[in-house]
C-alpha cells in the first residue's frame, strides 16, 4: 500500500512534525505539566515558482483544513508592508540585507496566528507559531498547540522592558526554546530524514528556557546580563562548614529606596563568586535576606512598602530552590533540572478523591481537610497527617509507638506544635484528632521507594494494611507533597468504549487517533477491551507499507488488576 502525500512539501515532512510532538511531549512530561501538546506544520509556496498547492497542511488529514488557509498568500503581500519593523534600521549592513527576508517570515507566522484564533477560542487551547523558513518550494511554519487550562493552572507575570509591558513564565520560556528548535531543525537539509536530528533533548531544552525565563526584567529599567540560573544552581550546591545552604536572595535594585538594609556590603559581591555569596547566604537563614540585583549582592535587609511582591530565591535544602514572587512560585529546580510548581492535588480531584476513599464523609469534613492541606504546605517542614475510619482503635492500639491524645478537632496550632515533633497526626474522616507522634507500622507494598524517604514510605505501608478506608497528607523535607493514595481520575465509560470501536475498524492510515488515546488510558481497559485493540494493533503494525514509513509499534494492553466500575463515570465527549 503506498502512503501518498497530497499536500506535498518534502519527502519527510511527517517524520519532521512527529519528531518534534515528541519533543514537546518529553519537555512537559519533564516540566510535570499536564499537557498534551499538539504539532502541525503550515507551509507557504514561495513566491514566483510554477503551480502547485498554495497552502500545505501536515499532517492533511489532521483536524486542520487547509481551507482554513485560503488567501494566506494575498494576507501575507498585504500585511508586509505594515510591519512594525519595516521602520527599524539596523546600523550593520547585513541586518539591513537581512530585514526584508525577516519581515516577510515573522508576518507568514503571525498570519497563520491570525487564522488559528477563533478555533483556538472554541476548542479552549492556544496556538504558538515559530518564524517561517523556506524548505524547498514552501515557507514552513511550525505550530505548537496547548490547552489552555495550562496557561490558568500556571499563570504568566508581566514584566516592563523598554516601556513595553509582556507576559512569561516558564512554559512561555519553554515554548519558545522549543520552537526555536523546531526551526532551527529546519536548516539541515531534508530535515526528519535522520533520527540524529539537529534538535536538542528535552532535558537541554528545559534548561536554556530555564535559563532564559531567569534572564527577564525582574527589575524594572534593569536587563539581566548574567545567568542567573546557573549561578543560583552552583550556590545551591555548596555547603558552609559542613551546613547546608538554606536562606533566601531578594531581587532588588541596590539603590532601591524600599530596601532597608541590615547592612549593605561596601562592594558588591558577584554570585559568580560561589563560595564567597555561599558564605553570605548563611546570614540569610531568618527574616532578612540578601539583596541581590540579578548577578550582583549589595548586602543583607529587606524589602517594605511595595505595591507587588519582590522576587526571590528561597533556597530550601542541598542543591534545591525555588523562585518565587511573593506566595506564588514560580519555577522549582530540584539538583539542577527546573520544573513548574506542582500543585499536589487541585480542589475538585481532591473532594473527588475523599469522597471515593471515605464513603460517608461530609462536606464540613472535607472542608476542613482542604484547610489541613493548607496549612501543611505554609509550614514548611516535614510532616505527615494520617486520616483512618479507625483512627480511636488505632490510637489505643498504637499507643506505645505515640502519645495518645484526649480527642480535639484538628486546628492550625494543633499542627504547628505537632509537626513540630516526629511522628505522625492521627485523625478521623470528621477531622478529630486522636493521637500524635505516632510512629506508624505496616508491611512493605510494591510502592515503596527508597527514593522517596522514610515518612512517605511507612504512611504508604500504613495505608495499604488497613482494612478501613485511610488516606495519608505526606509533606516530605523538599516541601513536596502526596496524597495516599490519590485514585486516578474518573474517565468517562463511552470516551473508552468509542476508543476502542475507532481502532477496531481503523487502518495504518487513521489509527493514531484512537492509539494514543488508548495508550495514555491504558489502565481503564477491561480484559475484553484490551483482547480488541491488541488484535487490532497486531493488523495494524502487520499492514504492508512503502519503505520510511514511520509504523508506531505500541506496548500490548494488559487489564490492571486494581482497575473496576468506580473509575469510570458517566457520558462526556467521545472520540473518533
Amino acid at each position: 500500500m503506498s502512503h501518498v502525500i497530497n499536500l506535498f512539501m518534502w519527502g519527510y515532512q511527517t517524520h519532521f512534525r512527529v519528531g518534534l510532538e515528541i519533543r514537546a511531549k518529553g519537555v512537559f512530561e519533564k516540566l510535570g505539566a499536564e499537557a498534551e501538546p499538539k504539532v502541525f506544520l503550515v507551509g507557504l509556496r514561495r513566491p514566483g515558482l510554477g503551480p502547485s498547492h498554495p497552502v500545505c497542511v501536515e499532517p492533511e488529514d489532521g483536524e486542520w483544513s487547509v481551507t482554513l488557509f485560503e488567501g494566506l498568500s494575498d494576507a501575507v503581500e498585504a500585511a508586509i508592508p505594515k510591519h512594525p519593523l519595516q521602520k527599524m534600521f539596523y546600523g550593520d549592513e547585513l541586518s539591513m540585507r537581512e530585514k526584508p527576508t525577516r519581515i516577510r517570515q515573522l508576518t507568514i507566522a503571525d498570519e497563520v496566528k491570525r487564522r488559528l484564533e477563533d478555533e483556538d477560542r472554541r476548542l479552549g487551547q492556544r496556538s504558538f507559531c515559530s518564524e517561517a523558513y523556506p524548505v524547498g518550494d514552501y515557507e514552513v511554519v511550525c505550530v505548537l498547540q496547548l490547552p489552555e487550562r495550562l496557561f490558568a493552572q500556571y499563570p504568566s507575570i508581566e514584566l516592563t522592558w523598554q516601556a513595553e509591558q509582556y507576559e512569561t513564565n516558564l512554559v512561555f520560556a519553554c515554548v519558545r526554546q522549543l520552537l526555536n528548535e523546531g526551526r532551527r531543525a529546519l536548516f539541515v537539509p531534508d530535515p526528519g530524514r535522520s533520527n540524529t536530528d539537529a534538535m536538542r533533548t528535552a532535558e537541554e531544552i528545559i534548561r536554556v528556557a530555564a535559563s532564559n525565563f531567569m534572564r527577564s526584567s525582574f527589575l524594572p529599567g534593569r536587563f539581566c546580563t548574567t545567568d542567573l540560573f546557573e549561578h543560583l544552581n552552583r550556590l545551591s550546591q555548596l555547603r558552609y562548614e559542613g551546613s547546608t545552604g538554606i536562606g533566601r536572595i531578594v531581587l532588588a535594585a541596590a539603590d532601591d529606596p524600599n530596601v532597608e538594609y541590615v547592612l549593605r556590603l561596601k562592594e558588591s559581591v558577584a554570585l559568580s563568586q560561589t563560595r564567597w555569596a555561599r558564605k553570605l547566604l548563611q546570614m540569610a537563614t531568618g527574616e532578612p535576606a540578601l539583596i541581590a540585583e540579578y548577578g550582583d549582592i549589595s548586602g543583607l535587609g529587606r524589602v517594605s512598602d511595595v505595591s507587588a511582591p519582590p522576587f526571590s530565591i528561597e533556597f530550601l535544602d542541598h542543591h534545591q530552590w525555588d523562585l518565587r514572587r511573593g506566595d506564588q512560585i514560580l519555577l522549582r529546580c530540584r539538583f539542577g533540572e527546573a520544573r513548574l510548581p506542582q500543585e499536589p492535588i487541585g480542589r475538585e480531584r481532591f473532594v473527588d478523591n475523599m469522597r471515593r476513599v471515605f464513603a460517608r464523609i461530609d462536606e464540613p469534613s472535607i472542608a476542613r481537610f482542604l484547610k489541613v492541606l493548607d496549612l501543611l504546605t505554609q509550614l514548611r517542614r516535614g510532616s505527615s497527617v494520617v486520616i483512618a475510619e479507625d483512627a480511636a482503635e488505632e490510637a489505643a492500639r498504637l499507643s506505645n509507638q505515640g502519645t495518645v491524645i484526649a480527642p480535639v478537632p484538628l486546628s492550625k496550632e494543633l499542627l504547628e506544635r505537632a509537626t513540630a515533633i516526629d511522628g505522625t497526626i492521627l485523625a478521623d474522616p470528621q477531622g478529630v484528632c486522636h493521637a500524635i507522634g505516632v510512629i506508624l507500622d505496616g508491611q512493605g507494598v510494591d510502592e515503596s521507594t527508597p527514593s522517596r524517604g522514610a515518612r512517605y514510605n511507612s504512611a504508604l505501608r500504613y495505608v495499604a494494611a488497613g482494612s478501613v478506608p485511610r488516606m495519608a497528607f505526606v509533606i516530605s523535607e523538599d516541601r513536596t507533597l502526596d496524597v495516599v493514595p490519590l485514585l486516578r481520575p474518573r474517565v468517562d465509560r463511552t470516551r473508552i468504549e468509542a476508543a476502542v470501536t475507532a481502532i477496531g475498524t481503523a487502518t495504518l492510515e487513521n489509527y493514531h487517533k484512537p492509539r494514543a488515546f488508548l495508550d495514555n488510558h491504558r489502565f481503564y481497559l477491561n480484559e475484553e477491551q484490551c483482547r480488541i485493540v491488541n488484535d487490532a494493533l497486531d493488523r495494524i503494525e502487520n499492514e504492508p507499507c512503502e519503505v520510511g514509513r514511520i509504523v508506531i509499534v505500541t506496548e500490548r494492553f494488559t487489564p490492571h488488576p486494581v482497575m473496576n466500575a468506580s473509575y469510570l463515570k458517566g457520558n462526556l465527549r467521545a472520540v473518533s
